[in-house]
């Protein structure tokens, strides 16, 4: 193992250096979340994250030492041959049959108890280990996933998915054999989460059946173009989004007596349209991303049913619930006008997660010790630990994120890239981070006290955060109409 303490001197004060009130990505949210920003401040200098990190990991530790050998190893004989082969074989959400065939079966070889179809999910699945010591102990929760981004020619693993579960598997074996070893009683938890990149999202899903319950941290890694972390604070990496399906149903007719028919195309299309002029009403830092996926069978048939999809995004959650009124309000009125019915679906959420400082600088820390690759000195905006905050609200977590590709996110070259030397070093370093945090988490009591102090703390700052929003928009979008 590295020493690092003078490694990390230089960044001692890093989380001081940057202030918190920029941890927000609009005016409004600063202005509404400055008393709580103030609060998170006080709570960073309090438990001193950066200062807490250095020591933990520039501390001499051969039993530590040996599990991230042990993670070296693991990937080096199966692991990375294990990545390139999800990768060579992409499957998009929802379809990883191949890849949950292949790694239950070696969670069941590692002596994981697996349960699949879990939480009516076909291809998401929980492998569970017990200590032989006993359970009453800490219970570690490792995320993986293994979809591939949808193509309009192949599926493609663009976010370099493949690496995840191969990833946490030489970090979650690592630590069962450090736990059997030394008689170290406590419980790990292997999520298989499908289909990050198709609503609706599994997490959430998962979430709601109580799957993710009785954990007390859950981990998880993640491509990335740079070695970076994230402050403390609240929010998600691509920003809160309503996935939404307005279904327009009208009457069926031939085109030659069209008069009989109500087409449901044309009330799409004026949805359509229609969402398009509202683009101007909302804030700047929206995004509205739509397709048709149905429109009708022929040209010479009135279509009966019609579907619009569309991802409604903004930086914040009560903002972005008045973007869905206004939008759903839009699909009333083309239906409404084209003598159409509209039935509005909303498939999926995504949403603002919590950002721990404790375990984001022991994160950094590492990727330092280790010599990580381009590491981005400056803490990046809160961005919770995976997409689903929901998740983050009540278990604390983190993301680990060394740098795996220069190519862009979702592009074919970073998919190359996963499979070559720049990708493979990226997540064996991912490896080895994710179990070195664990295994403080498991044998530190006054860390581990730390993470939850300051998770708790959060969630109820998190609280304070929304109504801080709410009342910030009051004015603006009270009721979604002008002089309501």
């Amino acid at each position: 193992m590295v020493h690092i303490r003078s490694m990390l001197f230089a960044a001692a004060t890093l989380l001081a250096a940057g202030t918190l009130a920029q941890a927000q990505t609009t005016e409004t949210e600063r202005a509404a979340a400055r008393d709580v920003v103030r609060q998170i401040d006080a709570l960073q200098a309090r438990i001193n994250p950066t200062q807490l990190a250095q020591r933990m990991a520039g501390k001499k530790d051969q039993e530590r030492d040996r599990v991230l050998q042990r993670v070296e190893e693991m990937w080096l004989s199966g692991m990375r041959d294990l990545s390139d082969h999800i990768g060579k074989n992409p499957e998009v959400g929802f379809k990883e049959y191949k890849a949950v065939d292949t790694l239950t079966a070696i969670l069941r070889a590692n002596g994981f108890k697996v349960d699949k179809g879990v939480a009516g999910l076909e291809t998401a699945f929980i492998g569970s280990w017990d200590s032989p010591a006993g359970v009453d102990g800490p219970t570690l929760g490792v995320i993986v996933e293994y979809d591939a981004l949808r193509s309009t020619t192949e599926p493609f693993h663009g976010c370099q998915h493949n690496a995840q579960s191969p990833v946490g598997y030489s970090a979650a074996f690592a630590i069962a054999e450090f736990m059997r070893a030394k008689n170290v009683k406590g419980r790990i938890r292997v999520f298989g989460t499908p289909a990050e990149e198709v609503g609706p999202p599994s997490k959430v899903t998962m979430w709601e059946a109580g799957l993710f319950r009785g954990t007390d941290v859950l981990i998880r890694s993640h491509g990335s173009g740079s070695t970076a972390r994230s402050k403390a604070g609240f929010g998600v990496c691509c920003l809160n989004i309503n996935e939404v399906k307005y279904i327009f149903m009208g009457r069926s007719s031939h085109q030659r007596a069209s008069w009989f028919g109500r087409n449901a195309l044309t009330a799409a299309v004026q949805f359509y349209t229609a969402v398009d002029h509202l683009r101007p009403t909302f804030r700047p830092e929206a995004s509205i991303q739509g397709v048709i996926p149905e429109g009708g069978v022929a040209p010479n048939v009135v279509p009966d049913r019609a579907v619009v999809d569309y991802y409604l995004r903004y930086p914040d959650e009560v903002y972005l619930e008045h973007m869905d009124r206004m939008v759903a309000d839009a699909a009333r009125a083309a239906a409404l006008a084209t003598g159409t019915d509209v039935r509005i679906e909303n498939y999926g959420r995504y949403r603002d997660g919590i950002t721990l400082g404790s375990l984001e600088e022991l994160v950094f820390a590492y990727a330092q010790a280790l010599n990580a690759p381009d590491i981005s000195s400056e803490a990046e905006r809160p961005s919770g630990y995976e997409e689903t905050g929901f998740v983050t609200r009540e278990i604390p977590g983190v993301g680990v994120s060394v740098y795996s590709s220069p190519a862009p996110g979702h592009s074919l070259e970073r998919w190359m890239d996963s499979m070559k030397p720049v990708g493979h070093t990226g997540f064996l370093l991912d490896g080895k981070i994710m179990a070195a945090v664990l295994y403080h988490f498991l044998t530190d009591g006054a860390f581990r006290a730390t993470v939850q102090d300051e998770h708790r703390t959060m969630a109820a700052l998190f609280d304070q955060y929304i109504e801080g929003l709410k009342q910030a928009y009051a004015d603006e979008i009270g009721g979604g109409k002008v002089g309501r």
